[in-house]
């Protein structure tokens, strides 16, 4: 009798140990599960600022058979352009004249054959560096005026930012406020889809926050902010 008694207890605990691992594993499987729902979205953040820096930069040529006389047309035609880069309202700190590059055709062309035209070429290159945007921009959009006054513009071509270029140098100031606009729209577009998927927001599993960039717009003088969060939420 005490053996079957001992076989029956046996029995009982096994039964109950069985019942309550069935527990255990049956609530973890649904916290897994649960954790396994996951929606992922990504929200935007967009402004559009006004350049606070800018550079630009205008060159000319000039020919002449005479090197001193080369030399005096140079310093006239620097003059020239400084002064109408200073009527536009940028100051001697924020122009930088370049060294001129003079030619000598009889030498890199023609040897000593005869030729027509100059003899000698001078490319000058005179640029601004300012934070008064709108005085480069004026400057850039009338630069054309210098051929009233004698001066020979030289075409350049715009890229990379070499030749122009319109910046806004405040970002670290404006990041705070785009980063939690970009959050918040990404929580936004979360909720709308939980709701539509008949569920309720959980808490975030992971987070990142992509690149601020810096993007032209058709005005120079604008520039668009833009930054772009990712966000994946638990879903209940």
């Amino acid at each position: 009798m005490k053996e079957n008694a001992n076989k029956l207890a046996l029995g009982i605990f096994i039964c109950l140990g069985l019942v309550v691992s069935g527990w255990f594993i049956g609530s973890g499987l649904k916290s897994f599960s649960d954790k396994d729902k996951v929606v992922t979205v990504k929200g935007l953040s967009e402004k559009i600022v006004d350049a606070d820096h800018a550079s630009l930069s205008i060159a000319y040529e000039v020919g002449g058979n005479d090197m001193q006389m080369l030399l005096q047309n140079i310093e006239k035609n620097n003059k020239i352009v400084v002064d109408f880069i200073k009527s536009k309202g940028l100051k001697d700190s924020e122009i930088v004249l370049g060294v001129p590059k003079i030619r000598d055709k009889s030498v890199t062309e023609y040897g000593d054959y005869e030729f027509k035209g100059s003899r000698y070429y001078a490319s000058v290159s005179i640029s601004m560096y300012s934070n008064n945007a709108k005085a480069v921009r004026d400057v850039e959009m009338s630069q054309f005026d210098l051929y009233k006054s004698g001066v020979t513009i030289k075409q350049q071509e715009y890229y990379e930012g070499r030749i122009r270029n319109y910046e806004f140098t405040k970002i670290n100031d404006l990041k705070p406020s785009l980063i939690k606009e970009s959050t918040e729209n990404a929580k936004k577009a979360a909720l709308e889809l939980a709701e539509n998927t008949g569920g309720k927001l959980g808490k975030i599993k992971n987070a990142s926050q992509g690149q601020i960039s810096i993007e032209s717009t058709e005005n120079p003088l604008k520039l668009k902010v833009r930054v772009v969060s990712t966000i994946s939420y638990f879903l209940k």
